[in-house]
């Protein structure tokens, strides 16, 4: 039982660690990069590239920035059984003298149930000499999160008797139904011109991850679980974690071949994300049989008959851990330097303003994720039993993530329509299908995705002042009702799994995203 909701709550946390060209991040952090479509590796020219490019700290003066993005995510959900046909919540009880359903789940959408999540960012530069720079840069994963409410644990459905809507258990619960996490990733780093012309960059990263979570599983199988869900059997399970040193690398390289043509390669790895203690709240007897939401009990929890509040704090976890997959990225940039941009470029170890230097520049970007390498999440407990149901938790709650390797393609550029003043940029972004189908979610949609935006840089003395914008859209993702991922339960199967599965269906994601930063230069 509480097997099946922490399960579902690692499996959310995870993707949340996972990065671009990934299940779930998008192109990506820093204004300059967003406002390009993420086609910024060879420019390399903010104080973020501590992490994004190391090497590049060798290119660009002396400053900090802090960045901000705000997105407004759109996932929207129509769970199906085998068949295609429609599945509710409690299908083993049909409309009387009929194998129809009493209820079924209805198509759902996420609501803005908070103020967007927000994603900020903070980077410092220093140029130590001509051939030689340090960088500190603190960045999250290029996540949309979830607003608090964004996902309620009951939506409206169908009441195939009387043909009116009404509240029933959500069709998503089993992936995701609150995700108030928090993970970043500071970084700090080098970049050295070792010959004139080349650079070398490495970064080490210190991670922390604060997982804070809910979703819903399942107390036992029952006679018939293989004919659907059976919501008068859910708990939900709130998850409190942390993880405060996650070690990774970022290395890099940056070579200008001709005063014209930057290239660029970046790559990072992580360590597993690992822990062995949690604060974990189970809550059994969550609907009655009607699939009505029940009040907390408030007795002993041993003989209560509506929802009851099991705590286990620190004690229930023994492992848990992630393989977070490698990422790289090449990119090639053409740019169109002044006169006196070409006479630095002779001298080498010069200091790269692409606002002052340039008349504009077009960049585009390749990256792969080895995603496949996270293809199962390790969750095992401690032997403990949760009232009044006296069910286990699962010894085994391993899950199968479905994520297979992905692919990435970004093209964007800039504009100087004042030199020393004012720039615009603008971008696109396509990124391959990164889930199985079969085992696809609300959070991440590992569909095929593309985005495209624009954005603007605006100089005042020393500071830049950037905004950018970008729609994102995919193709969806649809097994048509034969999903895979199966959901731990505490009894009724030998394996601690439920026979039926919980994501079958159609779903389909869409973004409106913002992002303002700000750059202070000390050339």
């Amino acid at each position: 039982m509480a097997g099946g909701t922490l399960t579902g709550a690692a499996w959310v946390f995870v993707a949340s660690l996972a990065f671009a060209s990934n299940p779930l991040e998008y192109p990506d952090n820093g204004t300059a990069s967003f406002s390009r479509g993420g086609a910024w590796l060879a420019v390399g020219n903010e104080p973020i590239a501590a992490h994004y490019n190391p090497a590049a700290l060798a290119t660009q003066g002396s400053g900090f920035s802090i960045e901000q993005q705000l997105n407004f995510d759109h996932v929207c959900y129509d769970r199906r059984g085998p068949g295609n046909v429609a599945v509710g919540p409690n299908d083993q009880v049909p409309v009387a003298g009929t194998t129809t359903h009493l209820l079924d789940y209805l198509p759902v959408c996420n609501t803005r149930g908070a103020f967007p999540s927000t994603i900020p960012s903070m980077s410092v530069a220093w140029r130590a000499s001509d051939r030689l720079g340090f960088g500190l840069a603190i960045v999250p994963p290029a996540t949309y999160g979830t607003p608090k409410g964004a996902f309620p644990i009951q939506t409206l459905g169908i009441n195939n008797l009387t043909h009116q809507t009404e509240f029933v258990p959500a069709p998503y619960r089993y992936m995701q139904t609150d995700n108030q996490s928090t993970i970043i990733f500071p970084t700090a780093s080098v970049g050295w011109e070792m010959l004139k012309h080349f650079r070398v960059g490495a970064g080490f990263i210190s991670g922390i991850a604060v997982i804070d979570i809910d979703t819903v599983g399942g107390s036992n199988n029952g006679s018939n679980d293989a004919l659907g869900d059976h919501a008068n059997d859910d708990t939900s399970t709130h998850l409190l974690t942390k993880d405060l040193f996650v070690p990774g690398v970022v290395l890099s390289a940056h070579w200008s071949v001709l005063p014209e043509l930057d290239v660029s390669f970046w790559g990072r790895w992580m360590d597993s994300v690992r822990t062995t203690t949690a604060d974990i709240t189970v809550t059994a007897q969550l609907f009655d049989p009607t699939t009505k939401l029940q009040p907390t009990c408030t007795g002993d929890i041993t003989s209560c008959q509506t929802a009851t509040v099991n705590r286990f704090p620190g004690n229930a976890l023994t492992a848990f851990k992630y393989t977070i997959p490698p990422e790289f990225r090449i990119g090639a940039r053409f740019h169109q330097p002044r006169t006196k941009s070409r006479l630095l470029w002779e001298k080498g170890g010069e200091v790269r303003d692409p606002l002052h230097d340039d008349s504009f520049d077009v960049e585009v970007d390749g990256s792969y994720s080895l995603n496949s390498v996270a293809d199962n999440i390790e969750v095992r407990f401690h032997p403990l039993i949760v009232r009044p149901t006296d069910v286990d938790l699962p010894p085994n709650a391993d899950r199968a993530t479905g994520y297979k390797d992905s692919y990435g393609v970004r093209v964007g550029g800039q504009w100087n329509a004042v030199q020393d003043k004012l720039a615009l940029r603008a971008g696109g972004w396509f990124e391959s299908e990164s889930v199985d189908p079969a085992y696809m979610s609300i959070f991440p949609v590992g569909a095929t995705r593309w985005g495209f935006g624009g954005g603007v840089v605006l100089r005042q003395d020393f500071i830049d002042i950037s905004l950018g914008y970008q729609r994102h859209l995919s193709a969806g993702q649809n097994n048509y009702g034969v999903g895979l991922q199966t959901i731990p339960v505490g009894t009724g199967s030998d394996n601690y799994r439920s026979v039926h599965t919980v994501n079958g269906g159609h779903i389909t994601e869409s973004a409106n995203v913002f992002s303002l930063g700000g750059t202070v230069r000390f050339y």
